[in-house]
Formats: C-alpha cells, sequence, structure tokens
C-alpha cells in the first residue's frame, strides 16, 4: 500500500509522494524524544505536546494529524472534518490481523441438532452448542466456546475461546465476549439456619443488550426470579464482575478487577474505574464517575465524581485529603498546648475546701 491509495481509503488529504510505500503502524509513545521513527510506517500524532516530545519526528515516516499540525511534516495522511480519533480508528482497523473464517459448522464442533444456527455463522472446532440454542448470523464461536441450551447469541456476536453463555440467556448483536467470560453462572443466594445451609435458586437469566463487549475472564451472574441485564455500546474490562439481579445501564465503562454487588442498579453513562466495589442494592446515578480502588456504600448523585472508602463525592474527599495531610502537624499542636495548660495550672492546696 502506498499513501496515496491509505488517504483514498480512509477519506482523507494527503501530503508527500503518493507511491510512498506504507507497511504498517507504529506507536511514536514508544519512542524516546531522540529517536528517528522508522520508514513505511504511519505515527499518529494529533496534539503540539506530542510533536515537542518526537522533535525529530519529521525526519521519517509518515504522520496522521490534524491540518493544523499538517505544516509541521513532509509526509501526512490529514484528518479534517471527522477530527483525528475517528481517522486513527480506521487507520488500526486497516491493519488489523485478527483472523477470519469461512462460514460453516466444523465436523469438530459439538451441535445439538435443535440448535438453530445461521447459515453463515461459524461454528469452530471445540465449540458447544446445546438444545435448543440459538446462533445468528455472522455469529463466530471459537473452539471451547459454549452455548448452553435455550441460550441466544444475536447476528455478528463473537465468544472468544471458552467464554460460556448460561442456559436461556440472551446476548444481542454485534457483541464481544473475550476468553473466560461466564454469562449466566448461579447468583450468589443462600439461606442460613442453625446447622444448615440452603441454595437459593436462581430461575432467572441475563439479557445482554446490542453492541456489549465484555473483557476476559469476567463474570454476570443470572438473576434469582427476573433477569440481569446490561445494556446497549457498555463495556465491560478484564475481571470484572457483575453481581446477580443487577440492571446495568447504557454506555456504561466498568474497568478492570471491578466487582459489582446483587441488585445494583447502575444508570446510563456511568463509569466506575479500576478495582472499585460496589455494595449490594445500591444506585449508582446516570453520569457517575467512580474513581480506582474506591468502595461505594450509598446511592450516588448524577453526574458526580466519587472516590475513597467508602467513596464520597471528589470535591469533599479533595478537603478531607487536604486535611489529613495537616493532621501531624495538627496534633503536635494540639499536644503542645495541652502541655503548656497542665504546666500553667496551679496545684490544688491540700486544706482546700471541697465544693
Amino acid at each position: 500500500m502506498n499513501l496515496r491509495a491509505l488517504a483514498t481509503s480512509l477519506g482523507v488529504q494527503m501530503k508527500g509522494p503518493e507511491d510512498y510505500a506504507i507497511r504498517g503502524v507504529r506507536d511514536i509513545e514508544t519512542l524516546g524524544p531522540e529517536a528517528d521513527l522508522e520508514d513505511g510506517c504511519v505515527y499518529f500524532i494529533e496534539s503540539r505536546a506530542v510533536l515537542k516530545r518526537h522533535p525529530k519526528a519529521a525526519a521519517h515516516g509518515a504522520i496522521l494529524t490534524t491540518a493544523a499540525l499538517a505544516e509541521s511534516f513532509p509526509r501526512a495522511l490529514i484528518a479534517l472534518d471527522k477530527g483525528a480519533r475517528p481517522i486513527f480508528i480506521a487507520l488500526l482497523k486497516e491493519f488489523d490481523c485478527a483472523p477470519t473464517f469461512v462460514p460453516g459448522i466444523s465436523p469438530q464442533a459439538c451441535v445439538h441438532e435443535s440448535a438453530k444456527i445461521a447459515a453463515d455463522a461459524t461454528i469452530l472446532p471445540g465449540a458447544v452448542v446445546m438444545e435448543g440454542a440459538t446462533v445468528g448470523a455472522r455469529a463466530v464461536l471459537y473452539p471451547g466456546s459454549v452455548l448452553e441450551p435455550f441460550a441466544a447469541i444475536g447476528e455478528g456476536t463473537v465468544l472468544y475461546p471458552c467464554a460460556v453463555v448460561g442456559h436461556h440467556c440472551v446476548v444481542g448483536r454485534d457483541c464481544i465476549l473475550h476468553g473466560g467470560v461466564v454469562i449466566g453462572a448461579d447468583g450468589f443466594g443462600f439461606f442460613d439456619e442453625p446447622g444448615r445451609r440452603s441454595k437459593i435458586p436462581q430461575i432467572g437469566n441475563v439479557v445482554v443488550a446490542d453492541h456489549v463487549e465484555i473483557g476476559a475472564s469476567s463474570t454476570v451472574d443470572r438473576a434469582t426470579i427476573e433477569s440481569t441485564t446490561i445494556g446497549e455500546h457498555t463495556k465491560l474490562d478484564d475481571q470484572v464482575h457483575v453481581g446477580h439481579n443487577c440492571r446495568v445501564g447504557r454506555y456504561v465503562y466498568i474497568v478492570g478487577n471491578t466487582a459489582v454487588g446483587g441488585s445494583v442498579v447502575i444508570g446510563d453513562g456511568a463509569m466506575l474505574s479500576g478495582m472499585v466495589i460496589i455494595k449490594d442494592h445500591v444506585n449508582v446515578a446516570a453520569g457517575t464517575i467512580v474513581m480506582g480502588m474506591s468502595a461505594v456504600a450509598q446511592d450516588t448523585a448524577a453526574r458526580t465524581a466519587y472516590f475513597g472508602t467508602p467513596a464520597l463525592p471528589a470535591r469533599q474527599m479533595h478537603k478531607m485529603h487536604a486535611a489529613l495531610e495537616r493532621l501531624p502537624e495538627l496534633l503536635a499542636r494540639v499536644r503542645a498546648l495541652e502541655e503548656k495548660l497542665a504546666a500553667a495550672e496551679p496545684a490544688p492546696a491540700l486544706d482546700a475546701p471541697l465544693h
């Protein structure tokens, strides 16, 4: 591919020799300030701050950049109306080497005769599709993935190795379930009596809406009676747990190693950073931001940032943290005042009358 062909494919303007050969994309942030860029590769520079950190960027390679910075480079792909980030995403897709497969059912897959599988779905060796399960058009099941009885996945959805969709659970269209994801394990429900512990049957399911991506080794538990739900365009990172009966809204981000307790409601557009804990039955309002390593034990306010353990509004926590920084000094001052008062106070006379 040359610079002209790539510019045409991306729908952007170009600057430099049309026949300049392009063989790949590289990350400029991995280079030191004095390192040369690699010829034949495209680098992404969208701000003067990045350019300042890499003063030799104009010498080699080609640069995907904005119109405001294009004059700095002899070879450039210039993002105009769409902005630089969408073009950068399109650029990465141009060089994406993810595998593609010929649709069909592998003879080495285990597929129940009652399963409903679209003609252009792909069932790879070692995948399991059980009784009554449904696989939509263009869906892909990698080796070791499992659709339990009467589970369903929509068109274009991909199950990577060892992903499991539990019985009667539903996953929408164009979803991605990475390796080791489990949708529809039993919720954590038990009832204790003296000398006896009873498991509460979890007879509900999980419903995942369209365009959801769930990271590796994440789990979403089925509801006790109704449905645990994940809204459309929501993204879960690796090693996230969503407990039973939760209702997670649309366009939510949940970052890795976060655990959401049972019966939690998370509003649209909320963002939970890494290693966050949400207590059961808490309502996380729409647009809430919970900063990393926080524990939310009470309902939050909409479009408000929280952090800490227990998490409080960020403005309040900043004031508390600022006060904590002065705590040693304040303790020393209090101790000095106490000693001064003790030294100034006269000792009571032995024959003083009692009052």
